[in-house]
């Protein structure tokens, strides 16, 4: 095996060993109880907002990739929300207004009177594959302040891996192929020499 083959198998062992970790889920600012114990490896997303001087965490829970049959409701989205004031290292716990958009247009409200599940907020609706989301938060006790932030569902997002995995192949192949060509062209040139 040449040295252009070796080079390419081992930089496809690096990056193959080092997308299990880049793939891994977390469960960032929810209490333990929301885990879904019988599920605790429900695929999850985070995003981030800011407003004044707050900064919002919004998760997002759409159960692809588990066994539905064992989800309470597996066609609705669960959405929670947390609200981290900057400035005083406080969580917002007061009124507040979510509304669900679909381009631009608000598909789902819910108001609250304050915070729940230990200082968050969360709704819950079936979401189509096919829309173009953003969260609005409305933030009473701060005069209104509001916020918008895009967020998508884990079946809306292109998923590399595979994509990856072919390139590497189609290098790998065209790198063994000009490694090919370049020793048969070798071995004429030396067969030339020797007649």
């Amino acid at each position: 095996m040449n040295r252009t083959v070796k080079s390419s198998l081992l930089l496809l062992l690096v990056l193959l060993t080092g997308m299990g970790s880049a793939l891994g889920h977390h469960f960032k600012g929810l209490p333990h109880y929301n885990y879904f114990e019988n599920y605790p490896q429900v695929p999850e997303e985070e995003f981030h907002g800011e407003a004044g001087n707050y900064e919002i965490s919004l998760v997002v829970y759409d159960f692809q990739g588990i066994d539905r049959k064992q989800v309470e409701d597996p066609d609705k989205v669960r959405l929670f929300v947390m609200i981290l004031n900057l400035q005083d290292n406080g969580v917002y716990g007061g009124r507040l207004t979510l509304e669900i958009l679909d381009r631009d247009q608000v598909v789902e409200t819910q108001v609250f009177k304050s915070s729940e599940l230990e200082s968050l907020y969360g709704m819950s609706r079936k979401l189509p594959e096919t829309g173009k989301y953003a969260l609005r938060l409305t933030l009473h006790d701060e005069g209104d302040l509001q916020c918008t932030i895009p967020f998508q569902l884990s079946s809306q997002e292109t998923h590399w891996g595979p994509w990856v995995a072919a390139g590497l192949g189609v290098f790998l192949v065209v790198a063994a192929a000009g490694a090919r060509r370049a020793r048969v062209k070798q071995d004429r040139i030396d067969a030339g020499r020797k007649n």
